[in-house]
């Protein structure tokens, strides 16, 4: 059978399954068992790639470092550290109108350089923050968007677990791509904050004027404000001994697990139970995402057996239009696929179709990948399946003394911050260095 065909009824076969409800990486393996049958006509073929694939994809040293900076992140939380971000943050931001806000934002920039992923921030801050800004005044859209935003930096700033997905599927440097996000993660909260300033400027009486510090904040001013100092540390210890070279991303997650285990200690926050069902979370999250890695892994070798690939590449290389038209298509199907998918997912259905094409252009896939991180991210708020509207929603159910909010306040909310997610992607399309110019320092640092 032809690879055209091939394709054709694969692609209908994925997309039937999706919609049908069935667990992706479960249809992942049929659509792929079933290329593997059309594109050979042998079954034994199929089967004996679905085991070879089940034995061999995940085996690999790389892989552990999706459970090490998943227990990092998880052990932080349990520590306290999140409080602490955002009430230094806070503090520092009272004066300003609009502090509470942007201080949402820093808190989450700092933690995302812990968690990895941005539905475990939106649960956490909707609990710190929310609050917090409902009892000074500010719109419940602003509010609720404001958290749901830049729950968004999870999965930018390193380590992120879209980046470790990505790397596995190009076969791109993680250390590389934990760099290419540092800038990029910079500019974005940035631009969030930004965002809370204009809201400001055309809404007044959506966000309440600055406060000046009390007798009693002022006192305690710099206990607050230097309280996080040794999660801050351990974010640089972890993410500095890759730029250095002193040792591989999966010793980083495991350096950052152990301090951050160590910080629960210090801070007298070890129980039983709570480490237990943290080692659960942990668990469960990492073995849902490696089984989405078998499936991928099956999903590609399809791919290129069935000569898919290279079909898709001659004809992307055939039309007659500038490469960064091609790029710019990617980023909309991304987009458009952040509606109906989560991000992982996303990485595991593209990546095996794209990545090659990227690098028949000649492009750095490391810019690509964060690129596509970014944009892939924006479904985390769009509707009608927003990861983070949902889970903002979930986690404000139980909060008492707060305005209700609904799921369409939380999208109306979002929509400033996704506006600013567009912004920086196209800065990243017509600027490639704010991605690539760390990951180049660092490969020089190196070599030398």
């Amino acid at each position: 059978m032809s690879a055209g065909l091939v394709a054709l009824i694969t692609i209908l076969m994925l997309l039937v399954m999706i919609f049908w409800g069935i667990h992706l990486p479960s249809a992942l393996m049929l659509t792929s068992v079933a290329g593997i049958f059309l594109s050979t006509g042998n079954i034994n073929v199929a089967m004996n790639v679905l085991g070879s694939t089940s034995w061999g994809a995940i085996r690999d040293y790389v892989f552990g470092v999706i459970p090490l900076f998943t227990l990092m992140g998880l052990f932080a939380n349990l520590s306290g550290a999140s409080q602490e971000l955002y009430d230094a943050a806070s503090l520092i931001l009272k004066k300003v109108r609009g502090g509470v806000g942007m201080a949402t934002v820093l808190a989450n920039a700092v933690f995302a350089a812990i968690t990895g992923v941005s539905v475990a921030s939106a649960a956490i801050f909707t609990k710190i923050a929310y609050p917090q800004m409902s009892r000074l005044g500010y719109d419940k859209k602003v509010a609720v968007g404001t958290i749901a935003g830049s729950a968004m930096l999870g999965m930018l700033i390193p380590p992120s677990l879209l980046m470790i997905v990505y790397g596995t599927q190009a076969d791109e440097s993680i250390g590389a791509l934990f760099m290419g996000g540092i800038i990029p993660g910079i500019i974005m909260t940035i631009v969030f904050c930004i965002t809370i300033q204009i809201i400001a400027i055309r809404r007044p009486g959506a966000i309440p004027n600055g406060q000046p510090l009390t007798e009693e904040e002022q006192k305690i001013f710099w206990k607050v404000v230097l309280k996080p100092w040794a999660i801050v540390v351990l974010i640089i210890i972890s993410l500095g001994g890759i730029w250095a070279g002193l040792f591989t991303p999966t010793e980083a997650g495991g350096i950052g697990a152990l301090g951050a285990l160590i910080l629960v200690f210090v801070k007298r926050q070890f129980k039983f139970k709570t480490f237990w069902e943290t080692l659960l979370s942990a668990g469960t999250t990492t073995g849902s995402v490696l089984f989405l890695l078998i499936s991928a892994q099956m999903y590609s070798r399809t791919m290129a057996i069935s000569g898919i690939i290279n079909l898709i590449e001659r004809f992307v290389l055939g039309m007659n239009v500038p490469n960064m038209v091609i790029i710019g298509i990617f980023i909309l199907i991304f987009v458009a696929l952040g509606c109906i998918l989560d991000s992982t997912s996303i990485i595991l259905l593209t990546m095996p179709l794209m990545v090659p094409i990227v690098r028949s252009f000649g492009m750095n896939t490391v810019w690509f990948g964060i690129t596509a991180i970014v944009a892939i991210e924006t479904g985390l708020v769009t509707p009608p399946f927003g990861m983070n509207v949902f889970t903002v929603k979930a986690a404000a159910q139980g909060i008492k003394g707060v305005e209700p909010i609904t799921v369409e306040d939380i999208f109306s909310g979002s929509v400033p911050f996704l506006l600013g997610i567009v912004f920086v992607v196209i800065l990243m399309m017509a600027f490639p260095i704010l991605v690539t110019y760390l990951p180049s320092l660092m490969t020089r640092a190196l070599a030398q």
